[in-house]
């Protein structure tokens, strides 16, 4: 199989909560999420419903690693993207449409911005939902949004959004996470759902915060291309 690299935004060095899995369960494989509770609990939650997403991924991986397990990720264009082994190269299995959902415990886990008991998010609330979901950041100053493109071993180039679109797009954009964010930036991310979250630091804790959705139509970055 000849392996497709993603030339696009790709996240870097992430906890496991922030990315989703295909794992064995039993004699199956399944795809997994990590999930941390409010209350310190840690949730490992599966779905079997997703039988073309795993291929998807399995193909990708065993073709890397020799085996069909190990992580992915979704992004706001539902590109399946799969890290590569040993390697800053990241690898496209494909476009995958049906929204990701893990039925745990009574509860319903997946990146919409609707709460654990089932209520719309607004921005501004706690964000509940899982943390998988592809880093940006809000440049100092709060004018720009920007990520980090990985060229080559040792060679990176900063991607903002003021160089694809207008310096006022950036800074109408720039402005919605600023709100939240503050003036000193800072990362904040965008899954499949197009949900916009952040960590922010509350004394000696962090907390994320729901901050709104990519709309359709808003100027963003290109769909990347393999």
């Amino acid at each position: 199989m000849a392996l497709t690299r993603f030339e696009g935004n790709c996240p870097r060095n992430v906890a496991k909560v922030a990315k989703y899995t295909v794992r064995h369960k039993g004699g199956d494989l399944v795809i997994g999420l990590v999930y941390d509770t409010a209350d310190s609990e840690r949730w490992f939650a599966t779905t079997e419903n997703h039988p073309d997403l795993v291929r998807m991924v399995s193909t990708v991986k065993a073709e890397l690693t020799g085996s069909p397990a190990g992580p992915f990720y979704i992004n706001e264009y539902k590109q399946v993207i799969v890290p590569g082994s040993g390697t800053d190269d990241y690898f496209l299995a494909g476009e995958y449409e049906q929204p990701l959902q893990f039925d745990f415990e009574e509860r319903t886990l997946s990146g919409e911005a609707i709460s654990l008991d089932g209520r719309a998010l607004e921005p501004g609330d706690e964000w509940t939902g899982p943390r998988p979901g592809i880093p940006y950041r809000l440049a100092a100053g709060g004018s720009d949004v920007y990520y980090k493109l990985r060229l080559r071993p040792n060679v990176e180039r900063k991607v903002s959004l003021s160089q694809v679109h207008s310096p006022d797009v950036a800074r109408r954009f720039a402005s919605r996470i600023r709100n939240f964010k503050g003036w000193h930036g800072g990362r904040f991310y965008i899954n499949e759902w197009r949900a916009i979250f952040a960590p922010l630091s509350e004394g000696s804790s962090w907390i994320y915060l729901y901050l709104g959705q990519l709309e359709p139509g808003e100027p963003w970055f290109p769909k990347p291309h393999a």
